[in-house]
């Protein structure tokens, strides 16, 4: 595992335009995570259901989740997205997944998964 910073876009998938942040790559945090007001107030985004998520003191909240559009490293792709408090900026494995992108933690980039990283 290892963490770093990337730019990362966000939109509503519905032809606005992206909202571009710094997100914390995080390898071991399985989904994104962006402030509830970025996503509600200038993305456009809203929640279509809750879910319940484990953090890593142990303590479990259900937290309200949508779909988003992403760009990062000149590929994009729609993911699952958590509205998280502010200041979370945090961009997870399924969305770097969806978007055939994987953490280059050594040179602290995003670069294209080589296609033996996902098998069918």
């Amino acid at each position: 595992m290892g963490t770093f910073k990337a730019r990362l876009g966000v939109s509503n998938g519905n032809g606005c335009p992206a909202e571009f942040v710094e997100a914390m790559v995080d390898t071991g945090a399985v989904y994104t995570m962006l402030p509830e007001s970025l996503l509600r107030e200038h993305v456009g985004i809203r929640p279509k259901r809750y879910m319940e998520f484990g953090f890593a003191d142990g303590s479990k909240k259900s937290l309200p989740v949508g779909e988003a559009r992403f760009m990062a490293a000149g590929e994009d792709a729609m993911s699952l997205v958590i509205f998280g408090a502010e200041g979370q900026y945090l961009l997870g494995a399924t969305t770097l997944q969806e978007l055939g992108l994987i953490a280059d933690t050594t040179n602290h980039r995003l670069i294209p998964a080589p296609p033996s990283f996902f098998t069918i």
